[in-house]
């Protein structure tokens, strides 16, 4: 199962840029949504073009992000149960307040949907 979904957090690790075995780039982040009060943590994968994007951002940058998402759960190692999701990015969007540390060229002159 899979939900589509708009996610709007901020990001609470560098992201990651790494390649597959197949040789393609993709880029891999943590964000954290507040939700009532509560973060939900999702974590996020991105290819092609949308890759670029996420790898432009830094820790603590805001933004908004669409993509199929998975829920999971999992203990911490004192038996809390946590709940987040797992999502396949396709589409990003920089909040107003986030300042970029890498190219702004992954921001401009593409357009944001990536077609998978």
């Amino acid at each position: 199962m899979s939900i589509t979904a708009l996610i709007v957090g901020k990001l609470i690790a560098e992201p990651e840029q790494r390649t597959g075995a197949s040789g393609k780039p993709f880029t891999t982040a943590r964000v954290a949504a507040d939700a009532e009060g509560d973060s939900v943590l999702c974590s996020v994968i991105a290819f092609g073009p949308a890759a670029e994007q996420l790898a432009a951002l830094a820790k603590g940058d805001t933004l908004a992000l669409t993509g199929r998402c998975k829920p999971k759960a999992w203990s911490t190692k004192d038996g809390e149960l946590k709940a987040g999701l797992d999502v396949v990015a396709c589409v990003f969007h920089a909040i107003a307040d986030t300042h970029f540390t890498g190219s702004r060229t992954a921001f401009h002159g593409k357009a944001d949907t990536v077609s998978r």
